[in-house]
């Protein structure tokens, strides 16, 4: 079993628990607030290094200057520490030994939040992170390109702002375009190998889950660019409208995704329950794009059942055969029928029994 163990100690509302996880499915029980959410918001830790929802400080339980998570997965012992007083300070073990933060790779994870049904509503923001968290999984090459994106934007804003107030010639924008091509460059690239991986399943996986016939693509909205050279020629043709507007106009922040379905726009042709077929089959192949390596990622999934009829229930468990899977829940009833072999962990009062 992937993972058999998980500790945490001043973790969010858990002075020190040691949970033994070892099970195909494990439920996780609990009224609402009494912080099933936050354990698993650990494992995603133990995977990611970083919170799904809150910076590290915040992880940290009341009055405390310090948080521990530990974990068995795979026969490796796997210690995580944040320290936030008196200063910030991060420390990652495996097996006993230090090491550091680019190497931490021990397990990939899939997330499903209530709010990934609302994905094809939301803004573009939702749908990047989407292709972010599963390409920055497996490529480190490509976080290394996310961080130098961010930064290159920013020096950018800050050189539109200079540039407007007088302060700079417009030419010194060219310096920061001919470093976000290449970088723009791979990203674009990355995302659509990931993309044309989601065409080539997409439709036979929605069509499993809801057993209707359809035909279905991803449509990637990004800068059409076949080399760095013709990207870098993109990007100079935006620059006066860049300088009259302040921002960056062209580049994967501005990237977006949508389905459609018999080539029409999801959202004008599909019911409430489709449209969460739609989102699970994203989620599914999320998981395959991600199981390599002899390594499966970790499924967990937040207080989504309540979301879903007892049939996506059923259809999601058995797509995911072969996974570790932890789910968030306020009632057992909401597991379904095939999965009550499941270990059942009870939340109450900052303990889990």
């Amino acid at each position: 079993m992937p993972l058999v163990s998980v500790g945490l100690e001043n973790y969010r509302n858990y002075k020190k628990i040691q949970a033994g996880v070892d099970s195909d499915l494990v439920l996780i029980l609990g009224e609402n607030a009494a912080g099933k959410t936050n354990f698993l918001e650990s494992i995603y830790f133990l995977s990611r290094l970083k919170s799904f929802r809150a910076p590290d400080e915040l992880l940290v339980k009341n009055l405390e200057s310090h948080f521990s998570l530990s974990a068995d997965y795979s026969g490796q012992k796997l210690e995580v520490v944040v320290q936030i007083q008196p200063s910030l300070k991060r420390q990652f073990k495996v097996d006993g030994q230090k090491t550091k933060r680019s190497f931490w790779k021990p397990f990939p994870v899939v997330l499903f939040v209530p709010n990934d049904l609302n994905i094809f509503h939301l803004g573009p923001i939702l749908r990047r992170k989407f292709l972010d968290e599963t390409l920055s999984q497996i490529d480190q090459a490509y976080v290394l390109d996310l961080e130098s994106l961010d930064h290159i934007l920013k020096q950018k804003t800050a050189l539109l702002e200079r540039i407007y107030q007088g302060q700079e010639q417009p030419e010194a924008l060219d310096f920061w375009n001919q470093q976000l091509a290449p970088v723009a460059f791979r990203i674009t690239l990355a995302r659509s190998e990931f993309i044309h991986f989601l065409n080539n399943k997409l439709s036979e996986k929605i069509n499993l889950l809801t057993g209707f016939e359809g035909k279905f693509f991803v449509d990637y909205k990004h800068t059409e660019s076949d080399s760095e050279s013709a990207l870098l020629g993109n990007l100079r043709s935006h620059s006066e409208a860049e300088i009259r507007s302040g921002k960056n106009l062209v580049g994967p922040h501005k990237d977006d995704l949508t389905i459609q379905k018999n080539d029409e726009l999801n959202l004008y042709n599909s019911s409430r329950g489709e449209l969460r077929a739609q989102v699970l089959a994203l989620k599914l192949l999320q998981a395959e794009y991600l199981s390599r390596d002899n390594k499966k990622p970790i499924i967990l999934l937040d207080d989504v059942f309540s979301e879903l009829d007892e049939l996506r229930r059923t259809k999601l468990i058995e797509n995911l055969s072969g996974h570790q899977i932890f789910i968030t829940s306020t009632e057992e009833h909401h597991l379904p029928k095939i999965a009550k072999d499941a270990l059942i962990l009870k939340v109450e009062n900052n303990v889990i029994i």
